[in-house]
């Protein structure tokens, strides 16, 4: 389980590209990215977010930018749409399974990939959330991974972008 420097958390989490999550900034990556302006948060994907359960749980510092309520959400990633609920109203919000289910599948996400999500809409009515994914980031060069070896580390520790 990875924190970032700022935020102790209990999800997998990084900086990502040298910027702290809710913060705002701008991140490139292929042809999507983020778009300078708005809040995002990241998420490290774990077996948990990607198979049986396929639980996803924004991180607390993100949660006063989401909506309390149970409210529809709509995730695009490039020119596709997925909507499903977003369950603000519990004591630790979530994704709803089914509808992240599709969306795991549909981008045929695994273990070790990254996502970005930055809040494009955050109402009483409706979340919109733009994502960008970044693929295995668990699968380090082996020069890196020595070098974090060496340190007494693993990458699920001592990684931060």
């Amino acid at each position: 389980m990875r924190t970032t420097s700022q935020h102790k958390m209990s999800y997998p989490s990084k900086e990502v590209c040298g910027m702290n999550e809710g913060n705002k900034g701008r991140v490139g990556v292929g042809s999507s990215s983020l778009s300078g302006n708005k809040d995002f948060f990241d998420v490290i994907l774990s077996k948990t977010n990607v198979s049986s359960t396929h639980y996803l749980r924004p991180q607390a510092h993100i949660l006063p930018k989401l909506p309390g309520a149970t409210v529809p959400l709509v995730l695009r990633h490039g020119d596709k749409q997925w909507q499903m609920l977003y369950i603000g109203d519990e004591k630790r919000p979530r994704f709803e399974s089914a509808g992240w289910k599709r969306f795991v599948n549909d981008n045929n996400l695994q273990e070790g990939d990254a996502c970005i999500f930055e809040v494009m809409e955050s109402t009483s009515q409706i979340l919109r959330l733009d994502v960008v994914i970044l693929r295995n980031t668990m699968y380090l060069p082996p020069a890196l991974l020595s070098k974090i070896e060496s340190q007494g580390k693993t990458p699920e520790t001592a990684i931060e972008l």
